[in-house]
């Protein structure tokens, strides 16, 4: 039976604390926490008694799994007890022990939007408690719960259990509180994820694998789970998907179908549908038979053409159908946050619990517009969209990193600034060198004129000029000169 466990795939770029490599002096080997079988001579007070240390999920209340949880910290001087023969390997103990090493960063973020109250979030570093963190936010921003004081920079898995008791205790009444202590009992197996069953044939129907329990806490919580992994009722694969009913019962059918035809459906190695040329052979077969190879070609075509496990129909029917507020969002094998926003453009988002961008202010939300999340854009706790500085990737902090490139922006900016200057000076002294070669040819060419217009006008000769006197003195009415006689001329008596 193959089962689908909410571990996602968040990167660990911020180490979460690891368990004592070696025991303190005094301290006897194996006395360390651990799920598996102890070792011979284990110093441990759990173990101390004649008998097997067996959990009560029944009667445990939350002081009980704190109880648990520090009881291997206390007295561990003693002298090895006898041996015991045989013990849990996975109890809810020995599981709250080792979740004292738990400890997950937290980032504080404005919420309601648009309002200034801060609340801190968690941020997930390592695989596994995505449900837990998941179920802690939502109670979170619904207000249930609030992790003080705002300083805080991180936090354990037994002060969320605490915080998640205290709320479910306040708010149980009657004969809700008989479920409760069993519930309580599964939070400490949500620190390493959650089998779930998504069901095809609606968008909030979940089946618990093995044991269960762990969505009785959400049911208790008040909060929906959801998904997106829903088949088109137009396709061809819609009647399949709903025989088959959910994930589990429909990888039953692909390897029964895969046995029907001789391997013939299968790779052995990688589970790809084999690219045969014709029909897959189903020589000697019922009718019932070739139908169950007919839905698991349907199904396996299904589920390789959706492996983000939410399809475009889905994300419409989410759109259309949910009411705005906050759910457990199921995608990936992972568990998130999902708001439904009353906006219709923008209507879901997913929060960001990635301790990559534990340092990234401006990046709380990051909306969900497609199954790929090639068109998903960040934005910050106002919904105004926003990008990532770069401060985790690089080894500084997100305010630094921006500061230098805004520095970086202005220097560029003052730079591009000077050089348009220098340009623009350039150009107005070209222009200023060109007039003035145009005015020095210009007054040129008229002295050039001038010049030429003076020598082609004629000037008087000498007989000329006699003429010219003796028409003068022809002319009537012009004025006669007498002459003088000259002193040397003969005067006739």
């Amino acid at each position: 039976m193959t089962t689908m466990t909410t571990m996602d795939t968040t990167p660990e770029s911020l180490p979460p604390y690891e368990p004592q490599a070696n025991p303190p002096a005094g301290e006897a080997p194996g006395s360390s926490a651990s799920t598996t079988s102890p070792q011979p001579q284990s110093t441990s007070p759990i173990v101390s008694a004649p008998t097997t240390l067996e959990a009560k999920p029944a009667t445990e209340t939350p002081s009980v799994i704190d109880a648990a949880a520090n009881a291997s910290s206390k007295d561990e001087a003693r002298q090895p007890p006898q041996e015991i023969s045989q013990r849990p390997s996975h109890s809810t103990a020995a599981i709250a022990r080792a979740s004292r090493d738990a400890v997950w960063y937290l980032k504080p973020i404005t919420w309601p939007p648009r309002s200034d109250k801060t609340v801190l979030i968690i941020m997930q570093s390592r695989n596994g408690p995505c449900s837990l963190i998941c179920l802690c936010n939502v109670l979170i921003l619904r207000g249930d719960i609030e992790i003080r004081p705002l300083n805080r920079t991180s936090v354990s898995y037994e002060y969320l259990a605490s915080l998640v008791a205290d709320y479910l205790v306040t708010k149980m009444t009657g004969n809700e509180m008989e479920g409760l202590s069993a519930a309580l009992s599964k939070l400490p197996s949500m620190q390493e994820g959650m089998d779930i069953n998504s069901v095809w044939s609606n968008h909030t129907s979940f089946k618990q694998l093995g044991e269960g329990g762990e969505l009785k806490v959400f049911e208790l919580c008040g909060i929906s789970l959801v998904h997106g992994w829903l088949a088109d009722p137009d396709s061809s694969e819609y009647e399949a998907l709903l025989r088959a009913e959910d994930y589990d019962a429909a990888m039953t059918a692909i390897v029964a179908a895969d046995h029907l035809t001789n391997g013939q459906l299968v790779e052995s190695d990688t589970g790809a549908i084999r690219q045969n040329e014709g029909p897959v052979s189903t020589p000697e077969l019922t009718d019932e038979q070739k139908q169950v190879i007919h839905d698991a070609v349907l199904i396996r075509q299904f589920l390789d053409a959706n492996s983000s496990q939410l399809t475009y129909y889905g994300l419409f029917h989410l759109s259309s159908t949910l009411s705005p507020g906050l759910y457990a969002f199921f995608r990936n094998s992972h568990l998130s946050v999902l708001l439904k926003t009353p906006y219709p453009d923008q209507p879901l988002y997913t929060l960001v619990t990635d301790s990559t961008f534990a340092n990234e202010p401006v990046v709380v939300w990051e909306s969900l517009e497609d199954v790929d999340g090639a068109a998903s854009n960040f934005v910050d706790s106002n919904f105004m969209r926003s990008t990532t500085a770069g401060g985790d990737y690089s080894g500084e902090t997100a305010e630094t990193a921006l500061r230098e490139a805004e520095r970086a922006i202005q220097n560029l900016s003052m730079n591009d600034d000077l050089a348009l200057a220098r340009q623009l000076q350039a150009e107005e002294e070209q222009l200023a060198k060109e007039v003035a070669r145009r005015r020095e040819q210009r007054r040129k060419q008229e002295n050039a004129a001038g010049s030429e217009s003076r020598s082609s006008v004629p000037q008087p000769s000498a007989g000329s000029s006699a003429r010219q006197s003796n028409r003068q003195n022809q002319e009537p009415g012009s004025h006669k000169v007498e002459k003088k006689p000259s002193k040397e001329q003969c005067i006739l008596m």
